[in-house]
């Protein structure tokens, strides 16, 4: 295992060579996150070359009593060394530095580490905010912070402060997320550069922070990743739903895909109207829809009834009007975990599913995914 990641990483350092080390505008990596940060952090490090440029600082919301293995999990997946920070350490490129249980790591002109303690609990939920705000004043346009998965609101200050010295900001989208409230706090600041999906977040700084690339260029490729519906694409995705409709025998239906906010947008359909398609012209991983329910549980779901399920009340006016009482929403899953889309059937009388339609149901859907996935990555 350890020779196949060594070997990983010498070939992304061989195809990136020593240019990003004079090219890149990013001196410093500045990461907070809480619940489902370091899984998210954990694959974005296993991606990062050997000659990564700039150094790594991560601060996670752990327990005052902490003394987990986190600097064990971490460094296993990937080729750079991690360590806990120290104080006093001076921070050198390529090292990921993990900030201690009830500890904030700030930051000197210098490079030097400083911890300071967290002494009650609001403290130690605003010191992604502190380390932030740290980060801002000393590095300024050098910065870059990065939102991953976590409750409360930490973070959206120290965006602020980033932002506002032309620090560059990105912050994980909905959908990969598991709890997407740091990230989200973080984006209604209005200082987010990038919102981008866990599994884009390595290319993205190997982009900008080894090879230099603009941040317009990555934003574009970005945009155009996440919304791979060309009119070619979007017959094809019409022809997988028709063959769902006649799978299930109903005539009502859509295919959503998951757009660069994170939101599902409907890009194929049959059988519904003006009134509906406005309804649902775009869907939050968090709504009580059937193909909101979907893509957060990241499994099929059938609401049997519509006029009954007390989770759709705010939608029963609207399938009265389009005319179904039930639904089935299935997510459209990559290899690599990330919800690219959902596709839904609606059914005009009450349903239920046989758990042979479920396995049916399910494989269709990983044929749809696999091709989303093909025009994802080229």
């Amino acid at each position: 295992m350890l020779d196949a990641r060594l070997a990983q990483s010498e070939v992304l350092t061989a195809l990136h060579g020593e240019r990003g080390r004079e090219r890149s505008p990013i001196d410093i990596v500045a990461i907070v996150g809480s619940a489902g940060g370091s899984t998210g952090l954990r694959k974005i490090l296993a991606h990062l070359p050997a000659n990564f440029p700039a150094p790594i600082l991560y601060l996670q919301h752990l327990a005052p009593d902490y003394q987990g293995s986190l600097v064990d999990v971490l460094q296993y997946s990937n080729t750079l060394e991690v360590r806990w920070a120290e104080h006093g350490d001076t921070i050198r490129p390529g090292v990921v530095y993990v900030c201690p249980a009830g500890q904030v790591f700030l930051i000197h002109p210098d490079g030097t580490l400083v911890l300071a303690p967290t002494a009650t609990h609001r403290e130690r939920l605003q010191a992604g905010d502190r380390f932030l705000q740290s980060v801002a004043a000393h590095f300024a346009g050098r910065a870059m912070a990065i939102v991953l998965s976590g409750a409360t609101c930490d973070g959206a200050a120290g965006v602020r402060a980033v932002h506002a010295q032309r620090g560059m900001v990105l912050v994980q989208d909905e959908v990969s997320a598991l709890i997407w409230g740091m990230p989200k706090a973080a984006f209604e600041t209005g200082c987010v550069d990038i919102v981008v999906p866990l599994h884009e977040m390595s290319r993205t700084l190997v982009e900008i922070v080894v090879d230099g690339h603009p941040l317009p260029t990555v934003k574009g490729r970005l945009g155009s990743a996440r919304l791979p519906v060309t009119p070619a694409m979007q017959a094809l995705l019409a022809r997988f739903l028709d063959t769902a409709l006649n799978l299930h025998c109903t005539d009502l239906g859509n295919v959503q895909v998951v757009d660069p906010t994170g939101a599902l947008v409907i890009v194929a359909q049959r059988g519904f109207r003006k009134a509906f398609l406005d309804h649902f012209r775009t869907v939050r991983v968090r709504e009580n829809s059937a193909c909101g329910r979907a893509m957060r549980s990241r499994a099929p779901v059938l609401i049997e009834d519509v006029t009954t399920d007390p989770l759709f009340a705010a939608h029963r006016d609207i399938a009265a009007a389009a005319g179904f009482r039930a639904v089935q929403s299935t997510p459209l899953i990559s290899r690599w975990g990330t919800v690219l889309g959902v596709l839904s059937t609606h059914f005009r009388t009450p349903r239920r599913f046989s758990p042979r339609e479920f396995e049916l149901t399910v494989q269709h859907g990983k044929r749809v995914a696999a091709v989303l996935e093909r025009a994802l990555i080229g």
